[in-house]
């Protein structure tokens, strides 16, 4: 039975089994490629079915996460046009389901290289909408996802939490003033703000097009240093290799402790821009008292994170003071 009419026959009934499971990935992986084609049918069998066995998920997941993340050129670069039809295709029904389609664009932030930020702030959205639409409550599962969103190494500000997203926290935590939110709301809150002012944003890939232009230098059997290699190894052994820049192609070669070598590089970049409090700048503290006093109130967790910013970064614009010192008093 091909895709289509499996699909079919599966939404008719309402209900995907473990048969099910395995006929859709012979289906969808028997060519190894996951298709546009094949995407939309999962979308159309998440939102058509009501009883699915656990195994639906994972399929759900992997097979969507390969086709946005690593079947493109260059691999693990989201494209605008991917983000557009993942963000169309979950606003569909204005229904996004919990332990697939909003897992889904997380896992996609989290395991691609780089993404529009536009995804990252869907994501977010999606996260705040579940919260407000269901029981106004945040718990520590939503909580844990948001930290996840944040910092995903895709995501806009990856180190440091842009504005954007800054906003959104903001909002939500007004909108679910005087609930019994998870404790651990509050750390996040304070923290996540505190960080959209004070903290560098880390280390980041090259641009698509950069990682593009890399790519084709690699394959280019006539590419300067590399035409050595690429006559000793053998093109398709480069290519396999998966890394993205001349030197670091070059160092994995030679270095057989290479890739550990860049891990450890890239976290100890991370670590120092992580560690590291600028002062509130004017600019900065403008935003955060007006931010802070739109509602007219001023909450637990608002106030935690003034006195948290009062500790991280003494050194603050001035215009911040006079609220640091009522909501001290």
């Amino acid at each position: 039975m091909g895709l289509i009419d499996l699909s079919n026959d599966i939404i008719a009934r309402g209900e995907v089994t473990s048969a099910d499971i395995l006929a859709l990935r012979q289906n969808i992986f028997g060519e190894v490629t996951v298709t546009r084609d094949e995407a939309e049918a999962l979308f159309r069998i998440d939102e058509g079915t009501e009883r699915r066995v656990a195994e639906w998920r994972m399929l759900f997941l992997e097979a969507l996460t390969d086709w946005l993340v690593r079947q493109q050129e260059p691999p693990g670069y989201v494209t605008d046009a991917q983000a557009d039809w993942l963000i169309a295709r979950i606003e569909v029904d204005r229904r996004a389901r919990d332990g697939t389609e909003i897992e889904l664009v997380v896992r996609v932030l989290e395991q691609a290289d780089s993404a529009p930020a536009a995804l990252a702030a869907f994501g977010l959205s999606l996260v705040s909408r579940s919260v407000v639409e269901n029981d106004g409550v945040i718990s520590a599962t939503e909580v844990q996802r948001m930290r996840r969103l944040m910092f995903a190494p895709s995501g806009p500000g990856r180190l440091a939490i842009s504005r954007e997203e800054a906003e959104v926290l903001f909002d939500l935590n007004d909108a679910t003033r005087g609930a019994a939110n998870d404790p651990s709301w509050t750390d996040f809150f304070m923290r996540a703000v505190a960080n959209a002012v004070t903290a560098a944003a880390g280390w980041a890939p090259p641009g698509r097009e950069e990682a593009l232009r890399r790519e084709r230098w690699l394959a280019d059997p006539d590419a300067g240093i590399m035409s050595g290699i690429v006559k000793e190894f053998g093109q398709t052994a480069v290519h396999n290799i998966g890394w993205h820049t001349p030197a670091l192609l070059i160092r994995g070669l030679f270095e057989p402790d290479a890739a550990e070598a860049l891990f450890r590089e890239r976290e100890q970049t991370r670590q120092q821009a992580a560690s590291t409090a600028a002062p509130v700048n004017a600019e900065e503290a403008r935003w955060l008292v007006d931010r802070i006093g739109r509602d007219g109130d001023f909450d637990v967790n608002e106030r935690a994170l003034i006195g948290f910013l009062k500790d991280l970064a003494p050194y603050t614009d001035e215009t911040l003071q006079p609220l640091i010192e009522q909501l001290a008093a």
